[in-house]
C-alpha cells in the first residue's frame, strides 16, 4: 500500500490500522519512496531468575572469565 505524503496525513489513522493488521505502507514524495511503515515485533521478555539455571558458562563464553594481564590491557590502549 503507498501513499503520498499529503494523502499519508490526511488518512494517518488508516494508515495506523493497516500496519497493526499486518500490512507495510510505503510512504512517498513525489512517487519516490521515502519511508516504509512496518509493524513492530514485539520482544518476549527474558524470565526473571532465568540466570540462576545457568550454571556454568557456555564453552564459547570461557575466554571473558579469566583475568585479564597487563599487556592485553596495554594492546587495548587501557
Amino acid at each position: 500500500m503507498k501513499y503520498n505524503i499529503h494523502d499519508a496525513k490526511t488518512n494517518f489513522s488508516k494508515i495506523i490500522a493497516a500496519v497493526e493488521s499486518g500490512q507495510k505502507v510505503t510512504i512517498c514524495r513525489k512517487g519516490d519512496p521515502v519511508i516504509e511503515c512496518v509493524p513492530v515485533q514485539k520482544a518476549t521478555p527474558f524470565p526473571f531468575g532465568a540466570w540462576k539455571e545457568l550454571k556454568t558458562l557456555p564453552k564459547d563464553m570461557n575466554h571473558m572469565v579469566g583475568p585479564t594481564d597487563n599487556a592485553l590491557l596495554d594492546d587495548m590502549g587501557l
